[in-house]
């Protein structure tokens, strides 16, 4: 079978390689991959920038999705022809977070989506949406639930207020599930064509932070002068004293990236007396997945998927990434 292996750091260092098809132990299930999608942690690990250590050769990729064509023994979650995607942290299944979980996140430290055949734990796999593609349900298992995530934390229901930043796949998926909930949602953007299109996803607002640098005053003007409940921070260290600035009393910032920094100082003033929540996000539970997976199916929301690559396209994939110029997020497609 077909393979990607990363033998040094570099996307120039991706290859394809033929590596022997897997057999499912007991516990394991056997996956025919037909799709994967790239986050911007898949960009930090191949470059060598990940926040922990990642031992080479490995296979890339978080997020992949395809059909059960075997289980192994004791496996009773699923079946064959069962259509899944995986789980990026394998071994958190419910409750908190535990520090003995960490080290089995799907590619990096552990083997990634980018290869015809895998093994999986059963419970490294959750069910995909009975309407979603193989290439739309590889989109799920780190922008969705982080999206999903962080307006459970916010707790954000009908008539409140979000404020998403910029047009990866975190912020759109959060637009898509704010609107659903009946928030309204704010938007920022340095596009206007952008912009155009998240308001027609349902964006109520949209503001362009390179025209307007200090954004956070005019977020709060935009609603009323009172700013934001809740701030989905997908940015990082660049833009934090905005989101402070932008946020409402007692409102909510999850902090989710560090693209733009991972070192902010935070304004504690404001952030004291406005009684601001700041919650650190990273993806959630197994169990948490799959109450998304059903609200979904639900809602019958659409992914916003904004270029799919072929399998021997993934330099090019990764490349469109590194230009942040896509809306949404860019996936593979193993079959073309």
């Amino acid at each position: 079978m077909r393979a990607y292996q990363l033998n040094q750091f570099g996307t120039e260092h991706l290859a394809i390689v033929d590596q022997p098809a897997p057999h499912p132990g007991p516990g394991q299930v056997l996956v025919k991959m037909e799709a994967a999608s790239l986050n911007f942690r898949d960009h930090l690990m191949v470059n060598g920038q990940l926040y922990r250590d990642v031992a080479l050769p490995m296979t890339p990729v978080s997020d992949g999705a395809g059909t059960v064509l075997e289980v192994g023994e004791g496996v009773t979650r699923f079946k064959p022809g069962d259509r899944v995607s995986t789980f990026y942290k394998a071994r958190w299944l419910a409750g908190g977070m535990r520090p003995e979980w960490e080290g089995a996140d799907l590619g990096g430290p552990g083997p990634g989506a980018m290869r015809e055949l895998a093994c999986y734990d059963a419970y490294a796999l959750a069910h995909a949406p009975a309407h979603m593609s193989a290439v739309q349900a590889a989109t799920l298992p780190i922008a969705a639930l982080t999206a999903w995530t962080a307006l459970e934390q916010a707790r954000l229901t009908t008539g409140q207020s979000v404020l998403l930043l910029g047009t990866g796949g975190v912020s759109l998926f959060a637009l898509q599930l704010a609107k659903a909930r009946g928030a309204k949602a704010i938007l920022l953007s340095s596009s206007d064509e952008k912009l155009e299109r998240a308001k027609a996803l349902g964006a109520d607002i949209g503001i362009n932070y390179a025209k307007l640098p200090e954004w956070g005053a005019a977020v709060r003007e935009a609603n009323g002068g009172r700013g934001v409940d809740a701030v989905i921070e997908t940015v990082g260290a660049s833009t934090f004293a905005q989101s402070v600035d932008a946020v409402a009393m007692h409102g909510f910032i999850g902090i989710v990236g560090f693209m733009g920094g991972r070192e902010a100082a935070l304004p504690l003033v404001p952030a004291i007396l406005k009684r601001v929540h700041l919650q650190g996000i990273s993806v959630a539970s197994l169990e948490e997945h799959e109450r998304m997976v059903r609200a979904l199916e639900a809602m019958r929301l659409e992914p916003v998927v904004d270029a799919v690559y072929g399998f021997g396209e993934l330099r090019e994939a990764f490349e469109e990434m590194a230009g942040g110029k896509h809306f949404g997020k860019i996936a593979i497609d193993f079959a073309r």
